[in-house]
């Protein structure tokens, strides 16, 4: 699961819709009786140029109540994110990475951080879920940003909501049990050594073309047993606690976008489908051959 482990989060480094591929990213439309909003499965880092947004992502972005991040980006975060970073992400018991890994998983980490130009002293006094991040970034040194960091500057920050906090993101490795976080670390040197990291140009691909299909396929082809506790607690459990508040924003008529990883909204445990499943119309509406709402949905985002 490490290139899922990479894109899925931003600050963790980077549904059951089967659809034919299409021309751009998909977005769909959740309904109620009398309202509606957007769900946009964003890339958070891209590794290569992609020309992905369309006038009607747009004309939705700019017009819609709130835009809802998986976290807002502010000074706050930025401060949070820092801070945890420093207090969970270091041994500070005299521990080193050598004392808690293997003999045989040390002398791997070693060979493999090299190849990705880890500062090995460095590496060795993080904890492993930072060492991880750490060797992600290294072996993807040509990124670029992603959707959120492109369109947070066209955003109001009145408009910003979170669905989640930094501290929670970032507590989704720093406070997986110990044994965990090695298993994600092992599964990382995996994923550089076999060179399997290069897949996530795939999952752009998909991404880009608005095949949900291949890209809930690809995802799930990165599962093994032992990823089963990390992949629930970053998609599965967060797709749970999402709905309680999207279904808030239709119950109180709160036309909102709401932007987040799209690994989330994908295959039968995806939002979308979760949504549906409580009895709402969930429908794609990113097929429209001009790529511009219709009358209907350009009105029904202006109602106030």
């Amino acid at each position: 699961m490490t290139k899922l482990r990479y894109i899925a989060a931003p600050l963790l480094l980077a549904g059951c819709l089967v659809t034919p591929a299409l021309a751009e990213p998909a977005l769909w439309r959740v309904s109620d009786a009398d309202s509606s909003i957007y769900l946009f499965g964003s890339v958070h880092l891209f590794t290569k140029q992609v020309d992905w947004r369309t006038p009607q992502f747009d004309s939705i972005l700019h017009s819609a109540d709130h835009v809802y991040f998986e976290v807002v980006m502010d000074i706050e975060a930025y401060s949070t994110i820092t801070q945890i970073t420093l207090t969970k992400g270091m041994f500070r018991d005299g521990r080193t990475l050598r004392d808690v890994l293997t003999p045989a998983q040390f002398t791997r980490l070693s060979t493999i951080a090299g190849t990705v130009s880890a500062d090995m002293a460095a590496l060795q006094r993080m904890q492993p879920w930072l060492a991880t991040m750490t060797l992600m970034q290294g072996a993807y040194p040509k990124t670029a940003a992603g959707v959120e960091t492109l369109v947070d500057s066209e955003v109001d920050p009145r408009r910003k909501r979170g669905l989640e906090t930094a501290a929670e993101q970032m507590g989704f490795l720093s406070d997986a049990p110990l044994d965990e976080q090695v298993t994600t670390l092992m599964s990382t040197l995996d994923g550089i050594e076999s060179g399997a990291v290069s897949a996530l140009d795939d999952l752009i691909d998909a991404w880009q073309s608005g095949d949900t299909a291949s890209l809930a396929e690809t995802i799930e082809a990165q599962v093994t047993p032992e990823d089963a506790a990390l992949y629930n607690r970053l998609l599965t459990d967060r797709n749970a606690r999402w709905v309680k508040p999207l279904e808030t924003l239709l119950a109180t008529d709160d036309r909102s976008l709401v932007i987040v990883g799209a690994a989330h909204l994908v295959g039968p445990d995806g939002v979308p489908a979760l949504l549906r499943d409580r009895g709402y119309t969930v429908e794609r509406v990113d097929q429209s051959p001009t790529g511009a709402p219709s009358a209907t949905e350009d009105r029904d985002l202006r109602r106030r």
